[in-house]
C-alpha cells in the first residue's frame, strides 16, 4: 500500500459519512431537516477536500508518487484528475442545493432515514469513478452508484410508476455494467491485466474490441442515441432533486470518463471524435423535437436533457477530432452551466408538484401569480437551457458555436448548422412554457383552490433555487473567470 491519503480522502468522507448518518438516524430517530443538515456537513467537508486536491493539482499531477493503492494483481490504484476533482467539485455543489431543498421535500415521506445515505453513495461511487484505474474496481464503483441511486428514483416505493423507474433505470445501467465487464475479458486474454496507467503501445483487435464494449457501455449510461429511450421514464418520475442530479451531473459526467478509458484501449481521437459528432446530431433532433409535445413537466425537462446531452457530445467531439484545446475547455463550460440550470430546473418544477400535485403543464397556467419568485427562477433555468442572452446557458453555446466555426471544415459546419436548428426548434418548447406561467388561468385550467397553499413557499425549497438562479446570471453576465478556471484545469487534464 502507498500514496497520498488526501486522493482517496473525499471518498472516505462520503462513505464514512453515509455510514454515520445512518446509524444516527437509526438509533436518534432523526426528523427529515436535521439528518438533510447533517448531510450538508459531510458533503461540505468531501468540498473542502475536494478544493484541497484542487490547489495541489500542480504537484499531484507531476509527482509520481502522488497515487493511493495498491498495485499488485486485483490490488485498488487510485489516481487523481484534474478533470474529476473539476467534475466532483460541481457535483457535490449540486448535491448540496439538491440536500437543502429534500429538507422540506421529503417532509411528506416517512422514509427519508434511507434517502441521504444514498445521496452520499451515489456521490461516492461517482467520485471513484473518476479516480480508479482499475477497471475492475471502476466496474464496482459504477455499480455502487447504479444500485444507489436506482434506490433514490424507486423512492417513493408506493407508486408503482416509480417502482418501474426504479427498475428500468437498475436494468439498463447494469445492461451498461455487463457490456463493460465484456470490455474487461477482452483487455484481460490481450494483456494479461486491467491496470490503465498509460495509452496502450501496441493495440490489437482485442483491446479495441474492448473499447467498443466501453463506448457502448458508458453511451447507454449517458443516454446516447439510440440508448437514450430510458430517460425520459426515469428522469420523468423520480423524486425531482433526484431527477435534477442525474440529468444534471450523473449522466452528463459518463461522456467524460468514456474518453479515457476508449482511448487508453486502442481508439483513435478522430475515431471518438467522429462518434461523438455524428450520434450529438441524433441526440440534439431527436430531445428537441420530442420535447414540443410533452404535457408532464419533468418529461418535458427530460427530454430537453437529451438535447443537452448532444450538445455536449458536439462539444467534446470538435476537441477530439481536431485536437482543440478550445473546445474541451467549450465542453467542460458546458457540463458546469447545465448541471446548474437542469437541476435549477428539476427543483423549481418540484415545488409546483409539491404544492399544487400535478405535473400537467395546462394546470400550471397562471402560477406565477401565485408563486412569483418561484416563477422567476424556473423562467431563468428554461431561458438559459433556450439560450437566450446574458444567461449561462447562451455564453456556453456561443462558445461551442466559436470553437466549431475556428474548425473551418466542412464535417463540424454541418453539425453546427444542426446545433443551430435544434437550438432553434427547442425556442419552441421553453418560451411557451415560460410564458404560461404568468398568463391569466383559463376557466377549467385553474390550479385547485381547494388543495393546500401557504401564505409563503417554504425558505428549504426557495434558497437553493435562487442560488443556482443567481448563478446561472452570474456565469452568463461574468464568464470570464469561470473561463480561466476552466483552462486551467485543461491544462492539466491527461487522457
Amino acid at each position: 500500500m502507498s500514496g497520498v491519503l488526501a486522493i482517496v480522502l473525499p471518498v472516505a468522507i462520503l462513505i464514512g459519512g453515509a455510514f454515520i448518518i445512518y446509524v444516527l438516524a437509526r438509533l436518534f430517530n432523526l426528523n427529515n431537516r436535521v439528518e438533510a443538515i447533517l448531510t450538508v456537513v459531510v458533503l461540505a467537508i468531501a468540498l473542502m477536500a475536494l478544493v484541497n486536491n484542487y490547489h495541489q493539482i500542480e504537484e499531484l499531477a507531476t509527482n509520481p508518487d502522488a497515487v493511493f493503492g495498491d498495485f499488485s494483481p486485483g490490488g485498488i490504484v487510485l489516481i487523481p484528475s484534474a478533470l474529476g476533482i473539476f467534475i466532483m467539485i460541481i457535483s457535490i455543489i449540486v448535491s448540496i442545493m439538491i440536500t437543502i431543498y429534500s429538507g422540506e421535500y421529503l417532509m411528506r415521506d416517512s422514509r427519508y432515514l434511507n434517502y441521504y445515505p444514498l445521496i452520499l453513495l451515489t456521490q461516492a461511487g461517482l467520485m471513484g469513478m473518476f479516480l480508479s484505474n482499475n477497471l475492475f474496481n471502476l466496474l464496482l464503483l459504477t455499480e455502487l452508484s447504479t444500485v444507489a441511486a436506482s434506490s433514490l428514483i424507486a423512492f417513493r416505493f408506493n407508486q408503482h410508476i416509480a417502482i418501474r423507474a426504479g427498475f428500468k433505470y437498475l436494468i439498463m445501467n447494469s445492461l451498461g455494467t455487463m457490456m463493460m465487464l465484456l470490455g474487461i475479458y477482452f483487455l484481460y486474454r490481450s494483456t494479461g491485466d486491467v491496470h490503465l496507467f498509460h495509452i496502450l503501445s501496441a493495440p490489437d483487435n482485442l483491446t479495441r474490441i474492448a473499447a467498443g464494449c466501453f463506448l457502448l457501455g458508458f453511451s447507454l449510461k449517458a443516454g446516447v442515441f439510440p440508448l437514450h429511450t430510458w430517460v425520459p421514464d426515469v428522469y420523468g418520475h423520480a423524486p425531482s432533486a433526484i431527477g435534477g442530479l442525474l440529468a444534471g451531473v450523473f449522466s452528463k459526467s459518463m461522456l467524460f470518463i468514456l474518453p479515457v478509458i476508449c482511448l487508453r484501449l486502442g481508439m483513435t481521437y478522430e475515431e471518438l471524435g467522429t462518434y461523438l459528432m455524428v450520434f450529438a446530431c441524433f441526440n440534439m433532433l431527436v430531445g428537441s423535437v420530442r420535447m414540443l409535445g410533452q404535457n408532464l413537466l419533468r418529461r418535458f425537462l427530460s427530454f430537453s436533457s437529451i438535447a443537452q446531452t448532444g450538445y455536449l457530445m458536439f462539444g467534446l467531439g470538435i476537441g477530439f477530432y481536431y485536437n482543440l484545446d478550445e473546445a474541451f475547455s467549450a465542453g467542460l463550460f458546458l457540463f458546469m452551466v447545465i448541471a446548474i440550470m437542469k437541476c435549477l430546473g428539476f427543483l423549481a418544477s418540484g415545488i409546483y408538484q409539491f404544492y399544487f400535485r400535478t405535473q400537467d403543464i395546462t394546470q400550471l397556467q397562471g402560477v406565477g401569480h401565485r408563486m412569483p419568485l418561484v416563477a422567476l427562477c424556473f423562467s431563468v433555468a428554461l431561458a438559459g437551457l433556450a439560450g437566450i442572452p446574458l444567461l449561462a446557458g447562451f455564453t456556453g453555446k456561443w462558445i461551442i458555436f466559436s470553437v466549431a466555426l475556428m474548425t473551418g471544415d466542412l464535417f463540424a459546419i454541418i453539425c453546427l448548422a444542426i446545433f443551430l436548428l435544434t437550438t432553434l426548434i427547442s425556442l419552441g418548447g421553453y418560451l411557451p412554457l415560460l410564458v404560461r406561467q404568468y398568463q391569466k388561468p383559463n376557466e377549467g385550467e385553474q390550479v385547485d383552490t381547494d388543495r393546500q397553499y401557504p401564505e409563503r413557499v417554504s425558505g428549504w425549497l426557495v434558497a437553493p433555487i435562487v442560488i443556482l438562479a443567481m448563478l446561472v446570471i452570474l456565469i452568463g453576465v461574468f464568464p470570464g473567470p469561470w473561463v480561466s478556471l476552466i483552462d486551467y484545469v485543461v491544462g492539466w487534464m491527461v487522457i
